[in-house]
């Protein structure tokens, strides 16, 4: 049947309704669905009867490779509703293999068109009419095999215009980046990862076929642990992982173990991290930081959008070294509720493929529900990027991140920490003005000594814990404060833990003294005397930042002194 033809159809247990012709070339396409069927591919490449309509011969798509039995059975139901035949290759195959529907299950059956050699070359000398999905056409590192494809696929868009069949080319892959002479030939489609809606649906149709299912005292709360440990994966990987968790458990707490174990792995193969829970409740001496995180939390709620508010898209997080940063990361991904990923920028930019590694993660970023995407020492990966020592990666890499902080609609924050801003280019900087750009300073005395109260609360909690009151005066306090001036919490809280393993190997586990922490103190020199002119480099831009900190109002603070009591002279009347 031509592709101009009205045509109604069932697909994967819903139906697919097509009207196109006409001389604008109009399509419309209505997909519902009574399985779990990845709905999320059907709105990706819905769009290619009517591209073919129109006369484009040639067009990529992005897909995952849990999901080619839905490209290819759908690509099969494109094929018969008009007449041709739909063909499946890749570099496993010496022949073509025809894609057939066998018992409602898609299979590919070899033919007797064997490629020897190149398939884009093979179906060039051919006049073969059909849908061809070609795999690995697209990949090589040998730029001589590049430039020959690129040739290749330019002359068979032209000469499709006057071969007058009916061929079809879809190039499949998990990533596609056309050079600049094929981008206007060759439109690319996508199939996205499944969003929060989507993904719900996949489990409730799991949790109904699977009558063994065992969901605990709270069923509504299992079941979106479930879903929350499923986003971030493609839809028919969803489905593959759930039914193989079946088989070791039923019950769903443990499956959402399962498929978050399994989700864990394939995000480090993309260069991501999920970062556990912080080991401290809350930063201390954090105070205006913390108060803005808390405000974030209620920008998330949804009597927030009726204002049109929402949370900001990105922070950043400046400051020397061990003071704090990365552990106020946590702390905001905690007090919203996000799942924590930690990408390395540099990393990225020294991967093989630079442009897929970020496209995968920021879309993953994207459909995870809610994250905090975190990149630590995020200027370490721009260092000669305005030199294009690199290439130019770094400047065409931040550019991309550029424009999706500006698009993105998801509700990712993206929390970046940095010792230099000087280093980041300057209009991604300012991608991070909704959020704000934080100084993290070295602690004040109030500051270290709500440092010094939760570490020992951590490992001393019979003489520090919840409603214990501190077995020293203020005196010995503010003395120890004194020992400790100009030291990083990442410092404190190393000494602290020191004194614990010191205490435990000496036969008094939980106990400390004052003697211990001012011992330890002689033990290590500061990190601000080792790097002092680098870290007061960076202290003294702290003005073109927000403070993390307040003012000191504790009463171990420091109060200000005039060396000489100024006096307005005597009124003298004239």
């Amino acid at each position: 049947m031509p592709l101009g033809i009205p045509f109604s159809r069932s697909i994967g247990g819903g139906k697919f309704h097509s009207i196109a012709g006409g001389d604008d070339q109009e399509l419309l396409i209505t997909v519902v669905f009574s399985s779990n069927v990845c709905i999320k591919i059907m709105k990706a490449i819905k769009d290619w009867p009517k591209l073919a309509t129109q006369g484009t011969p040639i067009v990529g798509l992005e897909y995952y490779s849990a999901d080619r039995q839905q490209v290819l059975s759908l690509f099969e139901q494109y094929a018969r509703l008009s007449s041709l035949k739909a063909y499946y290759w890749n570099l496993g195959y010496s022949s073509l293999q025809i894609i057939k529907i066998r018992e409602g299950h898609c299979v590919l059956e070899p033919t007797d068109l064997a490629v020897n050699g190149d398939v884009v070359q093979f179906l060039l000398e051919r006049d073969s009419p059909g849908i061809f999905l070609l795999e690995d056409v697209l990949e090589s590192e040998d730029r001589q095999f590049e430039a020959r494809r690129i040739s290749q696929l330019a002359n068979a868009f032209f000469q499709f215009g006057w071969r007058k069949v009916e061929q079809y080319w879809v190039l499949l892959s998990d990533y596609i980046q056309l050079p600049a002479k094929l981008q206007p030939l060759i439109p690319i489609l996508k199939c996205s990862l499944p969003d929060g809606f989507e993904v719900t649906a996949i489990v409730n149709k799991f949790c109904e076929v699977s009558v063994c299912l065992e969901c605990g005292s709270d069923g509504v709360a299992a079941k979106k642990q479930l879903v929350r440990a499923c986003q971030g994966l493609p839809a028919a990987e969803i489905k593959l992982v759930l039914e193989r968790s079946l088989s070791l458990t039923a019950s769903v707490d443990q499956i959402a173990q399962l498929v978050l174990e399994h989700k864990i792995l394939q995000l480090k193969d993309q260069g991501l991290e999920f970062i556990a829970q912080p080991d401290v409740p809350t930063a201390g001496g954090l105070d205006l930081l913390d108060s803005y995180l808390s405000n974030l939390v209620k920008l998330n709620e949804p009597g927030a959008r009726k204002y049109n508010l929402r949370p900001p898209k990105g922070m950043l997080l400046w400051g020397p070294p061990g003071t704090g940063k990365s552990l106020s990361a946590k702390l905001a991904a905690k007090k919203l509720g996000y799942a924590l990923l930690a990408m390395s920028w540099g990393n990225v930019i020294g991967s093989p493929n630079p442009d897929r590694a970020l496209a995968k993660i920021l879309e993953t970023a994207d459909h995870l529900g809610g994250c905090v995407l975190f990149a630590d020492d995020f200027d370490k990966g721009f260092a000669g990027w305005d030199s294009n020592a690199d290439g130019g990666v770094a400047r065409r890499l931040s550019q991309k991140l550029l424009t999706w902080m500006q698009e993105h609609t998801s509700d990712v924050l993206m929390l970046a920490t940095v010792n230099r801003l000087g280093m980041l280019p300057a209009e991604l900087i300012r991608r991070f003005d909704d959020g704000g750009i934080w100084f993290v300073d070295l602690p004040h005395n109030g500051a270290r000594y709500e440092i010094f109260n939760l570490h020992l609360a951590k490992y001393f909690p019979h003489q520090f814990g919840e409603g214990k009151e501190s077995p020293w005066s203020d005196r010995q306090w503010y003395s120890l404060l004194s020992d400790y001036a100009g030291t990083t919490p990442a410092e404190i809280g190393n000494a602290v833990k020191r004194c614990a393993e010191r205490a435990y190997c000496q036969g008094r586990p939980g106990k400390i003294e004052l003697a211990d922490l001012r011992y330890e103190r002689t033990q290590f020199v500061l990190s601000s005397e080792r790097s002092s002119e680098d870290i007061q480099a960076i202290r003294n831009q702290a003005s073109f930042a927000k403070p993390a900190s307040g003012v000191d109002r504790s009463k171990f603070s420091s109060s200000e002194q005039e060396l000489f009591e100024y006096k307005p002279p005597a009124y003298e009347p004239i």
